[in-house]
């Protein structure tokens, strides 16, 4: 048996000048028990709603635009729609944020599938645009909320010895999400070829959404917010049930309170720049892109032929293809993520995007249809393989890892709505882009946002590297740097 005092744990009985060793080192040294396993699976089904819903948006809106002619006369109104979501996210990620910190993991988590169910349900049912916007917006709320309780939440569940990579794996159940988006619209239209089928597309997130809420009330609450929060009983159970090794833990003091403004002290500021800008930057484009890339296509496939429905359909399967190498991007980043590290990862992969929009941008230019078309794929290709290698997986770890357990989820929250605000302006200014200047100009845009990520990331990590007082951040910076870099820098 173990006993923590104070946030300590010691050996029974505690022999004699045995040093005392923390209550996260038990967690960073334990094994992966079926019971982190399980936990792992349905925080990360959290992260595949996410995509599902993104994805399947993007995949429902030409059915939209045919149905509400709103959308396809005003583009800014068809933008906000597309945006709904992104825009209650940011409300969600910041409220939300800062209530995991204060009111516990467990109660966000449930909370986000209420919201979730209630509001698919009726974004399936709504009865005009306006409507739907409005659905689409609190459902947003509950997304977003996912963002920082599951980070906080994972990161305080895995040892220390599979963090990295099980942190970047959580979060690819947003690519898993996104291709599965995809491919159910495919199917709902092959099997429906009906305008009306947006609704069954809209409609579906809210059934894996009630099956997560099941799974999520069994959930145990972080035993390290426990411990903060001084409830030594509860968080001696659900450390005990993680690791399955008996620990018991004595009364603990409630750690003093923290507020809001903290993450944007004289300790934190850089890093909660570094956290949000790249992030707000790298949502931009893929939001931007991610959501109109079957409209985008169909754009671009000026020699298709038939109905509307086949041309959509070939769209989305196209859509598809290139939404594949989202997943093959994630299994790079679990891969180079700890020989590489996250800074360095984000740096490469914004480069790599840019590069995939200046090919998509050169397809103006080119006459041989075969090479057009060869163009087009490339372009999507390095975009999202780039996209998910680097700045997409290592904009959601960075924050995670620079704040401390009172903060971490307030932090990530400001973090992630920050984001969702640079997503809302990629989704609502695209289409405006696409038809005022052309596919070509709008991607150079987006290879000007993803080589600004780029720069500002080199940037903010240069200047925390010369900080005077860096020897605070050593614990922060194991981690976002390699080992390579902290000894090259003396951290």
């Amino acid at each position: 048996m173990a006993h923590i005092k104070d946030n300590q744990i010691y050996k029974t009985p505690l022999p004699s000048g045995k040093k005392t060793v923390t209550a996260s080192k038990v967690l960073n040294e334990s094994r992966l028990t079926p019971k982190i396993w399980g936990l792992w699976l349905i925080t990360g089904a959290g992260f595949a709603l996410d995509g599902f819903d993104l994805f399947i948006i993007g995949i429902a809106m030409p059915l939209l635009m045919k149905q509400y002619t709103i959308l396809a006369q005003e583009p800014l109104i068809l933008g906000l729609l597309a945006a709904a979501a992104p825009i209650g996210a940011i409300i969600g990620a910041a409220v939300f944020g800062r209530l995991t910190d204060t009111l516990g993991r467990k109660f966000i988590l449930v909370l986000n599938m209420i919201l979730f169910i209630i509001f698919s349900i009726l974004c399936a049912v709504a009865w005009d645009a306006w409507s739907l916007l409005v659905f689409r917006f609190i459902a947003g709320i509950g997304i977003g909320g996912e963002y920082p309780v599951n980070s906080a939440y994972i990161a305080e569940i895995i040892p220390k010895k599979n963090r990295k990579q099980m942190q970047v794996g959580n979060f690819s159940f947003q690519a898993v999400g996104a291709i599965l988006g995809a491919l159910t619209g495919v199917i709902v239209l092959e099997l429906l070829p009906q305008i009306w089928t947006w609704r069954l597309m809209l409609g579906i997130p809210a059934i894996i959404a009630f099956v997560l809420f099941f799974f999520r009330l069994s959930m145990p609450e972080s035993s390290k917010w426990l411990a903060s929060q001084g409830q030594a009983k509860e968080a001696s159970r659900t450390l005990s049930s993680l690791t399955g090794d008996k620990v018991k833990i004595s009364e603990l003091k409630k750690r003093a309170p923290t507020k809001f403004s903290d993450i944007f002290s004289k300790d934190y500021i850089k890093l909660t720049v570094l956290a949000s800008v790249p992030w707000f930057l790298m949502d931009i484009a893929f939001y931007g892109i991610g959501i109109f890339t079957p409209i985008i296509l169909a754009s671009l496939f000026k020699h298709s032929t038939g109905d509307f429905i086949a041309k959509d359909i070939v769209a989305i399967k196209g859509a598809l293809f290139v939404d594949t190498f989202l997943i093959i991007g994630i299994i790079m980043a679990i891969v180079l993520i700890k020989k590489r590290g996250m800074v360095s990862l984000q740096i490469k992969g914004f480069w790599g995007m840019a590069i995939g929009m200046i090919i998509l941008m050169c397809t103006e230019y080119i006459s041989s249809i075969p090479l057009y078309y060869l163009a087009i794929f490339s372009g999507f290709t390095i975009f999202y393989l780039s996209l998910n290698a680097g700045p997409n997986p290592m904009s959601f770890l960075i924050p995670t890892k620079i704040y401390p357990t009172e903060l971490r989820a307030t932090g990530q929250g400001f973090a992630a709505a920050f984001a969702k605000a640079g997503a809302t302006l990629g989704i609502v200014f695209l289409p405006w882009m696409q038809n005022t200047v052309g596919v070509a100009n709008m991607a150079l845009f987006m290879a000007i946002i993803c080589i600004a990520g780029a720069l500002i990331t080199q940037l903010f990590a240069h200047l925390i590297i010369i900080d005077k007082e860096l020897k605070k951040y050593q614990n922060i910076l194991d981690g976002v740097f390699t080992k390579k870099q902290m000894i090259k820098h003396k951290l």
